[in-house]
This record gives structure tokens, sequence and C-alpha cells, in this order.
């Protein structure tokens, strides 16, 4: 084709030159590469074998690095998500950092180690709800109470209110957030970022929020952090699915919407990655369909439940449509007690749940590699 053209224009005017070589550009670009410049590239399935741990104090590091130097590379796992939350010691905003929290320089090292082994490690701020466990109030609200969606503090309301969650139509929340967001990112040299975003069950309480239907004003917050964190920051964000999922698919009030906010799955841009997390045995897993139709990338996730994390690995790949990505562990204990669990190393610990974790995470990973 080339030296047809060059054979063609020798003698042309220098007009047809460069109408000939727009031509040779049109034939040799790959048919719809100005609509694919943007979409996410499709990922085998099993791609991310992946674990959720939960940041401690600053002495809890050497346990981290244990995880990602060691039992990770072990298990097979090439994604490691560390939900960080106030643990960390903000310089843009201090008040809202936990005592004793790791530095900056400490999540370099991390990220360091990660790259040695070949792991993605993923920060994760829990975003909009979520911003308290019954009295435990987290330190973002403690440091800023105006930024909570109600002010009500009645200990006697069901268990779920005692999730507090921040306004989302308060502009002064995200000039604090994203600050936070962005100094994670940086310190971790991030290209992804987890949201958090479930079991977000208080909205449409305050005067700014009331008369807005509940998918809308979690619409905005997903579209808010999206903005900045893929639009400003160029980097994947990722998120929990159960706000998205109707109540017709048979799942409670913990792993689906039934406070309205699901309608929201066709408000939010479609190249978030959504953890579909659920912790039982069922015969389907509907969600995973369904949010792949959505257009989604959808990364499952199981806890502490052999059978249940065997059940969705194998639903998971039967309903794969080529937005499946892998299987994500996640785990809900201290890290410090997680580490030596899953090296097999005596520990004490009170959690009940501390077996089931470690022989769902092995199965996982066992399953996950094959």
């Amino acid at each position: 084709m080339l030296r047809f053209i060059k054979a063609y224009g020798r003698g042309r005017s220098r007009l047809l030159d460069a109408l000939l070589a727009c031509m040779l550009m049109a034939l040799l670009a790959p048919t719809g590469a100005r609509a694919q410049e943007d979409a996410p590239r499709q990922e085998t399935a099993m791609e991310r074998r992946g674990i959720h741990v939960m940041m401690g104090s600053r002495s809890s590091l050497p346990q981290v690095e244990r995880l990602i130097t060691e039992l990770a590379p072990a298990l097979g796992l090439n994604w490691i998500v560390l939900e960080v939350g106030g643990q960390f010691a903000y310089q843009s905003h201090p008040e809202v950092a936990e005592p004793d929290s790791m530095n900056a320089d400490d999540a370099r090292r991390l990220a360091r180690l990660a790259r040695e082994k070949g792991i993605r490690l993923v920060p994760e701020y829990q975003c909009l709800g979520h911003q308290s466990w019954g009295e435990d109030i987290g330190a973002l609200l403690r440091a800023h109470p105006e930024f909570e969606e109600t002010g009500e503090t009645d200990t006697s309301r069901p268990r779920r209110d005692h999730l507090r969650s921040w306004c989302p139509n308060n502009p002064e929340v995200y000039r604090v957030v994203f600050d936070l967001i962005d100094e994670l990112i940086e310190a971790f040299e991030a290209d992804a970022f987890h949201v958090g975003m479930d079991e977000v069950f208080v909205l449409g309480r305050c005067p700014r929020c009331k008369g807005t239907r509940n998918a809308k004003l979690y619409a905005k917050a997903v579209n808010d952090l999206h903005g900045h964190i893929v639009g400003e920051r160029g980097v994947e964000m990722m998120m929990w699915g159960d706000r998205l999922l109707p109540p017709t698919f048979g799942y409670n009030r913990w792993e689906s919407s039934h406070n309205d906010t699901w309608a929201a799955v066709d408000l939010i841009p479609t190249d978030i990655v959504i953890c579909d997390w659920h912790y039982g045995v069922m015969e389907d897993y509907p969600s995973v369909r369904y949010l792949q139709s959505k257009g989604f990338r959808v990364w499952p996730a199981g806890w502490d439940e052999e059978a249940a994390v065997r059940q969705l690995i194998e639903m998971s790949r039967r309903d794969n449509s080529g937005r499946m990505v892998g299987y994500l562990a996640t785990t809900w204990v201290g890290v410090e007690t997680l580490v030596p669990a899953l090296a097999g190393d005596e520990t004490a610990s009170d959690s009940r749940h501390l077996p089931g974790v470690v022989a769902a995470v092995k199965v996982a990973a066992e399953l996950a590699g094959e």
C-alpha cells in the first residue's frame, strides 16, 4: 500500500499528496479507534485476584508489609485494597487523622514493596456513608460535625441508622475530602482508588437534601467523586455495589438497596469498577449479570464462608460476559491478627470470624488461580 501511494503520487500536486496521506492514515487506523480511546481495557476472568484489608495504627505496618512481600505472592494475589480512612497523617487537614497513623513515607514504602512484587496497591477512603459504627464516630465527623447528614443521635434507632453519612449537597465536604484523596493518591503513587460507598442508609434528611430522591443524592456523591478522581486525577475509581442493586434480587438490606438508591445505577459513569459483595450461599447471584449488563466491570467479593465463596466464584465465572474481572476477598478483621493467622502462626483474637476468613481467603486464592 505504501509503495502504491508513493508511486501514484509522483508528479502530482502537494494537495493530492496530502489527500493521499490522509487516506493512508485512515486505512491504517484500527476500526473504532477514537470510540475506544477512553474505554477501559477488557480484562480476562480472574485477572484481579485481590484481598481487602483494613489499616490499623502505625504499629500494624509490619503486618501490612508482610502481607505484601510474603503472603500475597504465596497465595497468588496481585491486588490489595487497603482501607486507610483516618489512619493516615494528613497534612492538608490534620484534624481528620486518627492518633498514631501512618505517614506519607510509610505509604511510599508500601507502594514500592508492592511494585517489586507485581501487586497493585489501592488505597481506600470510605465516602458518604460509614462515617460511624454505632457510637464510634469516624475522624472526619468528629472533626467536622457540620458535615453530617443529620444531627440525630438517638441510639434507639435501628442499627443501620448508626452508620452516619455526610451530606452529599454540602460543598464544604468535598473541599476537605478531595484534599484527603489527593494525599492518598500521591503518597501511595496509586493508579486506582476505592471510595467505599457501601451501606448508605442515612440520606435525604437534612434541609439541603430533603425532597430529593435518594437515588439522585447517591448519584451526585458518586459523580462528584468520579469527577475529581477520574476526571482530574486520571485514576481508576472503585466502589462497593450494594446501593446500586434493587430489592427485587432477593438480597438483604445490607447487600442491596431497600432505600431507593438503586436507580443511581443509570446515573453514574460505567468506567467505575463495581465491587459486588455477597457473603451468604445463594443459588444465584443475579447482580453479577446485572451490573455487567449496565456496562460496568464487576469485581465479585465474598467474606468468611467457604461454601459461599465457592458458589460466588463459580456463578461469577458462569455469568462472565467479558466484564467480570476476578475475585476480591474481604476480611473485616484487624490486619495485625489477620496476617499472622494467614501465615499459620498462633494468634490470639476475639474475632469469631477469623478462622472462617482465613479459610475463605485461601480457598478463593486456590479457585481464582485455576
